[in-house]
């Protein structure tokens, strides 16, 4: 498995770093904390305040009200000293980085320009903006209220145990995996144990007699690299949030294709039967979800609920609950697959 590099760009969908800085006041405060976790976080990072930086804090302090409509924190971070950052009358947090190592763990830049940062609610990733100071606040208030759209409260049915967690793949990790599977792998393999060796493959998956399903196993270093940093890094700390159970190890990584008819038994299965015991949970993301329809995944134990998440983002769910993936109505779905296990 490949070791985060602490020193990469911060980008959508990774897991934010930890952030525990005093205020002008001395307080402590942890983003991760219970009192803030749990809402958009909004982080202007104040390298100095030379021109530029000012002209983004007038700016963020304007739509301090818009903000907190959405239900958004807004802090800023800083590098100057308290007595320096108390002279700018900010009207929101401000957190002192007088060591950078918050600043370079967020990728922010540390020179004159200001850098903000939008946080989705789990602490993921939503946005890094480096544009022009004045639109600075403009553009974080549009993710903040996309994200206010995405949490509108609602009572709740019964419904299966599934995580879902957004921007695991980016638009672009997703074509690259389109790209992939149209390009690569053209040797197929009948299933069983024997197939190729340091070449990507394809093989029918005829589970339950099923005739739609061809799956793409990912072999290429490269792509198993990419495709498997962004599931340790954006994913499995929240499995192991979600669920208590360190994900350590999973089988080889397929890009399953479902198109035509179907045929088969109409039903749906489970993912640790033999000699599959070892299994723990299941991962899909789908790639391109605005090229088909149909294709939800249902898990008839809990009701007919559907589930299609976006592009890019992972549903995970427990190797035991029966689930189907139901027949693709037109166009073809292209959706990255893994099981996932540990050591216990």
């Amino acid at each position: 498995m490949q070791k985060h590099n602490l020193r990469a760009p911060l980008e959508m969908g990774d897991i934010a770093p930890p952030c525990v800085l005093l205020t002008l006041d001395g307080d402590r405060v942890d983003l991760r904390s219970d009192a803030v976790a749990g809402k958009p976080i909004v982080i202007l990072f104040c390298p100095h305040f030379v021109p530029a930086v000012v002209e983004a804090l007038v700016a963020m302090n304007a739509l301090r009200p818009s903000f907190a409509d959405s239900g958004a924190l807004v802090f800023a971070v800083t590098l100057e000293s308290a007595k320096i950052a108390a002279a700018q009358g900010i009207g929101f947090r401000v957190l002192l980085d007088r060591s950078g190592d918050v600043f370079r763990a967020f990728s922010a830049d540390a020179r004159d320009l200001p850098t903000v940062v939008v946080l989705r609610p789990n602490q993921h990733v939503r946005a890094v903006l480096n544009s022009a100071p004045s639109t600075l606040a403009d553009q974080a208030l549009a993710h903040v209220v996309d994200l206010a759209a995405e949490r509108q409260p609602g009572l709740m049915t019964p419904h299966p145990p599934v995580l879902i967690v957004p921007d695991v793949l980016s638009p672009a990790d997703c074509q690259r995996l389109i790209t992939v599977y149209e390009t690569r792998g053209q040797t197929f393999v009948q299933p069983g144990p024997d197939v190729p060796v340091g070449t990507d493959y394809k093989m029918r998956i005829p589970e339950h007699g099923r005739r739609d399903r061809i799956d793409h196993w990912i072999v290429d270093e490269d792509t198993m690299t990419f495709v498997h940093r962004r599931v340790q890094l954006r994913l499995l700390p929240e499995i192991a949030k979600a669920f208590q159970y360190p994900v350590t190890r999973w089988e080889r990584m397929r890009i399953g294709c479902y198109e035509g008819d179907r045929g088969g038994k109409l039903h749906g299965h489970r993912d640790n039967v033999a000699p599959t015991q070892y299994r723990r949970f299941a991962m899909s993301i789908n790639l391109n979800v605005d090229q088909f329809t149909g294709g939800e995944l249902r898990f008839p134990e809990f009701g007919d609920q559907r589930y299609r998440p976006d592009n890019g983002s992972a549903i995970v769910f427990s190797s035991s609950l029966l689930h189907e993936a139901l027949h693709v109505t037109a166009g073809r779905r292209l959706v990255l697959l893994a099981f996932l296990f540990g050591d216990r």
